[in-house]
């Protein structure tokens, strides 16, 4: 398919004006490579029994405090690695309880931290607290490397952090959920804001005061992206699982989220829906998704 009638039927899906789609994430939209779900992953998952939070035995206390929490819990798992999970932007940790909970039922020892204004700050800046965090972490458990999991900005600040301050080295596994890898257009990260069209200069203050700096660095065509993203996707000796949903709003085409590898088997590409065919994830829904705790589950029992 050429270029341009690629982009007429991408800006069709997001109803969006051809025109406004930067030429960098069509043509990386057009020529990504999409795995199916290795038969190592499918064999993992049809083994296991997903458990989502319930708070049917919590104190009242915690019960009204909130629907979700947290906790590190650093007593020594049984597997190699410690698993730090990342939250995306205007998030916190909370959003990984149901994950790590299921993690932690196969041996994982999981982390998970809350970092820059609810990952509203500059992204750079961020990765400085993240950095701090998983250092400590690795300390704690003597293990030289960490598995990581990021959602949305997560997932790319983990990317910076490797590429930028000496993250690599650090890294056995990286698994972006819904992460704008090569960006997002301007409509798809306003669109929790507004529904209708709106002027530039309402929209550029919307997303300001709702989301903050990191929210424009994650528009296609951005510094931070081509700082990041400079010199190929991935790291040597870093191995990669990228899952996305076609029913993301927020990353814009979904196809963004998915990186290249000249490496045979270095990355792996997955859309939700390749699990559930009419699995209609949302991007905020994706930490929480039962199919994404599958993927992930069987993903991590397969890296040695």
């Amino acid at each position: 398919m050429e270029v341009s009638s690629f982009r007429d039927q991408l800006a069709k899906i997001w109803r969006v004006d051809a025109k406004d789609l930067p030429d960098n994430l069509v043509e990386h939209a057009k020529n990504v490579t999409v795995d199916k779900i290795p038969d190592d992953v499918a064999e993992a998952m049809a083994s296991l029994d997903i458990h989502l939070k319930s708070d049917k035995n919590l104190p009242f206390v915690p019960k009204v405090r909130g629907r979700r929490y947290f906790e590190d819990d650093y007593r020594p798992g049984t597997r190699d690695y410690p698993v730090i999970l990342v939250h995306g932007t205007g998030s916190d940790r909370d959003v990984w309880q149901s994950l790590s909970e299921n993690l932690r039922e196969d041996g994982w020892e999981v982390y998970a931290l809350n970092f820059g204004n609810h990952g509203t700050r500059l992204i750079e800046d961020s990765a400085t607290e993240v950095d701090a965090y998983i250092s400590g972490v690795l300390a704690h458990t003597k293990a030289a490397k960490a598995i990581l999991v990021g959602h949305s900005q997560g997932g790319l600040l983990l990317r910076y952090w490797m590429r930028h301050l000496g993250g690599a080295e650090k890294t056995r596994h990286l698994i972006c959920l819904s992460s704008p890898n090569h960006g997002t257009t301007f409509g798809g990260i306003a669109s929790p804001l507004v529904t209708t069209k709106t002027a530039e200069k309402t929209m550029h203050t919307l997303i300001d005061r709702a989301l903050g700096a990191a929210a424009f660095q994650q528009i296609a065509g951005s510094d931070f992206l081509r700082k990041t993203n400079e010199g190929g996707d991935v790291e040597p000796g870093v191995s990669y699982t990228c899952i996305a949903t076609r029913s993301d709003a927020i990353v814009q085409p979904p196809e963004s989220c998915f990186l290249n590898s000249n490496i045979d088997g270095q990355v792996r590409n997955i859309w939700i829906q390749d699990l559930e065919p009419k699995g209609q994830v949302l991007h905020d829904e994706m930490p929480e998704s039962e199919h994404t705790i599958r993927l992930v589950r069987a993903t991590l029992r397969g890296i040695k």
